[in-house]
């Protein structure tokens, strides 16, 4: 997807950035249910694949044959499997709340410093909720008294 956003406006007085525009705005939005789709068809391929080795395990455990060490490995493939499932439903989780925050008129700014993010960060993580700036000072590390 390329980027077809503006430099937002910026306060003549202060010289900070406004924030985001409405076409900023369905930018995002549309990159974030993009992203979100696409993990949501990753979290269901994971799922049936390990519907399926779990399926093998049963059918391989049933036999005397099996090697201990297959069996370790199958088992490895599988606890795998469960944290590639996890870490996709956060992520999933984190882009739901990026969309909440749209629709709530407060995306895309830093939690630790108030100011906007960068766009650019905001293509490449359309979820995050800290700027460059914050996660180099460590303030996106939760008891910095920012999180």
């Amino acid at each position: 997807m390329k980027a077809l956003i503006k430099e937002p406006k910026k306060n003549k007085n202060t010289g900070i950035s406004e924030g985001f525009s409405a076409e900023d705005l369905t930018y995002f939005k549309n990159l974030i249910l993009d992203k979100r789709l696409h993990a949501l068809n990753e979290l269901e391929m994971m799922q049936t694949n390990l519907k399926e080795m779990m399926r093998a395990d049963d059918d391989d455990a049933s036999t005397t044959m099996h090697h201990m060490a297959d069996t370790a490995s199958d088992q490895q493939d599988i606890v795998m499997t469960y944290r590639l499932i996890e870490r996709t439903r956060s992520f999933i989780e984190k882009l739901d709340l990026a969309l909440h925050r749209i629709e709530n008129g407060n995306y895309g700014y830093c939690r630790a410093t108030g100011k906007p993010i960068e766009k650019g960060r905001l293509e490449f993580a359309p979820h995050t909720r800290y700027s460059m700036e914050a996660k180099q000072k460590g303030l996106d590390k939760k008891g910095a008294g920012y999180a």
